[in-house]
């Protein structure tokens, strides 16, 4: 049972790598640019001191990117810290999501979360959820056909919030990866009372509060 959250935690690591791989490629060839322009002078001619401001620019604008990104990583890395603590259900998405649009990018896929600014703090865990979130936004880009969507919406009813993960487009019709049965999300689920049902374009998740 331990597999299922082992290769989600897998798959974010992967990604994460790989995206800071590329921001730190755009960093050097910003670098290399600037070094190539100085190489061998005392002073940057008049002309050149234009690329030279647009490439340093470029490396400013890389850093931010990667620190926000590597904030997020930090941020989902601490929601393993314990089994329950309190969270926005809008930042954990968020952050999620972040993490996974290199994933979703590949596929072609956007995914989009639209949650009522009212919707209380919820008492749980915020790495399981994560969990939940992640099973079904991975079924549909597993089978999704490319310019598709998959949108996260979210309700406050009698003791729980009712979040649905909705697919928005045709199915490609050949499934090369596996997708994880339902059966075995919903048992590593009980360990915090939220459940999981899911149908053809979209799978709902209960979350008690």
């Amino acid at each position: 049972m331990i597999d299922k959250p082992l290769a989600f935690v897998g798959k974010i690591i992967a990604d994460f790598t790989h995206e800071i791989n590329n921001h730190l490629a755009l960093i050097k060839e910003s670098a290399g640019l600037i070094s190539d322009i100085c190489k061998g002078k005392k002073s940057i001619d008049k002309k050149e001191m234009p690329y030279v401001i647009e490439s340093l620019e470029a490396i400013e604008n890389q850093i931010h990117k990667s620190v926000n990104f590597i904030n997020y990583f930090n941020r989902f890395a601490h929601r393993m810290d314990s089994l329950k603590s309190s969270f926005k259900l809008n930042s954990a998405i968020e952050e999620l999501f972040e993490l996974l649009k290199r994933y979703s990018n590949r596929k072609k896929v956007s995914l989009k979360y639209d949650l009522p600014s009212s919707l209380p703090d919820i008492e749980n865990s915020p790495f399981i959820l994560e969990f939940a979130i992640f099973y079904a936004v991975d079924s549909f880009l597993k089978k999704s056909k490319p310019d598709t969507n998959i949108i996260v919406t979210a309700n406050k009813e009698n003791g729980f919030i009712r979040l649905t993960v909705k697919y928005e487009g045709e199915f490609t019709e050949n499934i090369t990866q596996e997708i994880w049965q339902i059966s075995t999300v919903q048992e590593i689920l009980l360990l915090t009372n939220i459940k999981i049902t899911c149908d053809d374009k979209a799978v709902t998740i209960e979350i008690p509060i």
